[in-house]
């Protein structure tokens, strides 16, 4: 059965992007969930307006950023959280109007980590701004090695200590790149779960368990480039399907089995006895070709 060259759900003016999520005039996107306005973005959720972004999330007007998370009207930023009209920051939080600054917390008009007046402030930042980006990197560099860092990046988050890259989560555990979930274990590049683990690269989706490149799933486990599915299992590239096993481009449909239509009766009668077969013998991705 063929498959489709990309996974764009609920998304408009957006072809050249694939495994993008509730988004609008997106280019060259890839891993994208509720952008706007956007280009050159990996790995990034609910952003308007920015450019050559990784990892970046609730962000606005922002060129350069990776692992940002809360950044308005900012450039080259990394690793920092809820910023404002800053540029070359790494590992800052809470800041606005500096430059080039290191590991800096709630902190306004510094230069290279050096506090000035907001007079002088918008002064010498004219200068820095004008340089070569690659200079002024260079310099940042040069910066960092002046202060130690710590082993993950994590904040805001309550009983998620194991992962990196964590961010308002509850009870969650060995998590990396995540975000606003609770009570969820495994996840990489996957935001506001609730009860779910081993997913990748998805979001909203509840009592989930191995999914890929997929959102807003409820009770599902083994799903590959599926959204708003319920009760089903082993799915690929399936779109507002329920109660329904092994199945592949289905869209709208309900009590499938290996893409075969059935009452409801016939499906919970045979699904259910497949299911207990494969959950008996603990059969995975490793044990099926899709």
């Amino acid at each position: 059965m063929p498959k489709m060259p990309t996974a764009n759900v609920n998304s408009e003016d957006s072809e050249y992007a694939t495994s993008v999520y509730q988004s609008k005039g997106l280019y060259w996107a890839f891993d994208t969930f509720n952008g706007k306005d956007s280009a050159y973005i990996y790995n990034s959720a609910s952003l308007v307006n920015c450019h050559d972004c990784d990892y970046v999330g609730n962000s606005e007007l922002c060129y350069e950023g990776v692992d940002v998370e809360k950044g308005y009207n900012c450039s080259y930023l990394e690793n920092s959280l809820n910023m404002r009209d800053s540029d070359f920051c790494y590992a800052c939080s809470n800041c606005h109007d500096v430059f080039g600054c290191v590991n800096l917390k709630n902190k306004a008009f510094c230069i290279f980590n050096r506090q000035l007046t907001e007079a002088d402030y918008k002064e010498q930042v004219k200068k820095y701004k004008a340089l070569p980006a690659q200079q002024v990197l260079t310099m940042l560099d040069e910066l960092k090695k002046r202060y130690p860092w710590t082993q993950t990046n994590e904040n805001f988050n309550q009983n998620s200590s194991y992962g990196n890259y964590v961010y308002y989560c509850k009870n969650c555990y060995l998590c990396f790149d995540a975000s606003n979930s609770t009570d969820c274990g495994y996840l990489y590049d996957s935001h506001y779960d609730i009860t779910t683990y081993d997913d990748s690269l998805s979001a909203h989706n509840e009592l989930t368990y191995e999914s890929l490149d997929s959102a807003y799933l409820y009770n599902c486990d083994h799903i590959v480039w599926s959204s708003y599915c319920q009760d089903s299992s082993y799915l690929f590239s399936c779109f507002q399907v329920k109660n329904s096993l092994g199945c592949i481009n289905l869209n709208h449909k309900q009590y499938c089995l290996l893409n075969r239509q059935l009452t409801k009766d016939d499906y919970e009668r045979v699904a259910g006895k497949i299911l207990q077969e494969l959950r008996s013998k603990n059969i995975g991705w490793n044990n099926l070709s899709y």
